[in-house]
């Protein structure tokens, strides 16, 4: 007990103190700036993976729509039906259906093997299902897109799908680990657009599963896929790696930006096993994808609530219970933060220690947290996105100088 006290204290002194925001160990990132220095060329995909700090979309795509403005917009990248599956998702587009559609998580007890990409799957036992996108003008992305790759499971081969806005369909299989009859289907527009309605037919007897779409304008630029999960830990990612698999092979990222650690901080945090589980994520995503460069962050400075129940007279014989909710740090927040920026210096990995940062500007998140003290709302979210892009900025910088200065030395020697 005593070392657990030492523990904690140690942690409090070591992240309380204000810390400019910057990315540590950012010459890790390199690479995929050298790819950001050439996205006037290329297309460059970035993949962003969380919880419930990333599956709301604010943080995300404030991150992503400044990056784009920087380095160009090559698309909305991955977009998923949230709506249809009955939960929260970004709110700058919507789908439509009319089959009754049942969701599957990473984080559910019972799951089917494979999730794809989004660690997230609807699935429908009608035999022709339909969806339909549309994205919203006012949303503030640029929802315009010129191809739309759809990735499910329809259970067969002989299946059939249909667009009436599409131009042409090319069906391919197999776009990722799985069953044999994961499919992915490719709709090229002949002008921008920023609706599509999709049918199949002939499905199997088995459920059709539909993990999830991504939408490209024909522009090089940046395409920003945001993943998260409402209370997914590295653990789910890891037990079901299915998806981190998927993930490599479909968005084929030249930068990973992990954002997890709050919900592993509301249980039993066991620090040396919370280590572990991100160092099999680290190796995965490096095992596959060992062009991407990786980004790990810390989770925010969450609180935990305690409820107290107070029993007052209010009268000669009758009384009447009243509750009050108290809020405290929680420790293990500091502690997980410990953890993910220890790993990251151990094993020379860029960390952006967005705990910290949240205490040093404290200030500016005041009106930015959610009631439950855990999440940010609309405001704070959109502040995190922003001094996420400021902190890339600065490193990027950075990164010119070196490039500069290496040019420099090299014209000097010839």
């Amino acid at each position: 007990m005593a070392a657990v006290v030492i523990l904690l204290l140690a942690t409090f002194t070591a992240y309380a103190q204000p810390q400019a925001n910057v990315i540590q160990q950012d010459t890790a990132l390199y690479r995929a700036f050298e790819s950001l220095y050439h996205a006037d060329s290329n297309v460059v995909s970035i993949l962003h993976l969380g919880d419930s700090h990333v599956q709301a979309g604010f943080f995300p795509l404030a991150t992503a729509s400044m990056l784009q403005e920087q380095f160009g917009y090559a698309g909305r990248g991955y977009v998923f039906p949230y709506n249809v599956a009955g939960t929260n998702g970004p709110e700058d587009y919507r789908w439509n259906s009319t089959a009754r559609w049942t969701m599957e998580r990473v984080i559910d007890r019972y799951k089917p093997p494979v999730l794809g990409p989004g660690a997230i799957a609807i699935q429908t036992q009608v035999q022709a299902p339909a969806l339909s996108f549309a994205g919203k003008q006012d949303g503030g992305m640029d929802n315009n897109f010129r191809k739309v790759q759809l990735f499910y499971d329809a259970a067969t081969d002989n299946n059939t799908i249909f667009s009436p806005d599409a131009a042409d369909i090319n069906v391919t299989g197999m776009p990722f680990p799985g069953t044999p009859t994961i499919k992915m289907a490719t709709l090229d527009f002949l002008q921008t657009s920023q609706t599509f309605q999709v049918r199949w037919e002939n499905t199997g007897n088995l459920p059709f599963r539909f993990y999830g779409a991504v939408l490209q304008n024909g522009r090089n630029g940046v395409l920003y896929h945001s993943i998260g999960i409402n209370g997914a830990m590295y653990q789910q990612y890891n037990d079901l790696n299915s998806i981190l698999l998927a993930q490599m092979a479909v968005f084929k990222p030249r930068l990973v930006i992990i954002s997890l650690g709050t919900n592993e901080a509301y249980g039993r945090f066991d620090p040396l096993a919370f280590r572990d589980e991100i160092d099999k994520t680290v190796q995965l995503v490096r095992e596959q994808a060992p062009q991407a460069s990786i980004l790990l962050t810390t989770p925010p400075d969450c609180m935990r609530a305690v409820k107290k129940a107070v029993r007052k007279k209010i009268s000669k014989k009758k009384y009447r219970t009243y509750y009050t909710t108290s809020y405290y740090p929680n420790p293990y927040i500091a502690m997980a933060t410990q953890q993910i920026t220890g790993y990251a210096r151990q094993h020379g990995i860029a960390c952006w220690n967005f705990n910290a940062v949240n205490k040093a500007e404290n200030s500016r998140f005041a009106g930015g947290w959610a009631p439950d003290h855990i999440h940010f709302n609309t405001k704070g979210y959109q502040l995190q996105g922003q001094l996420l892009y400021e902190a890339l900025q600065q490193s990027y910088n950075q990164y010119l100088q070196v490039k500069k200065k290496n040019q420099v030395n090299s014209d000097d020697r010839r």
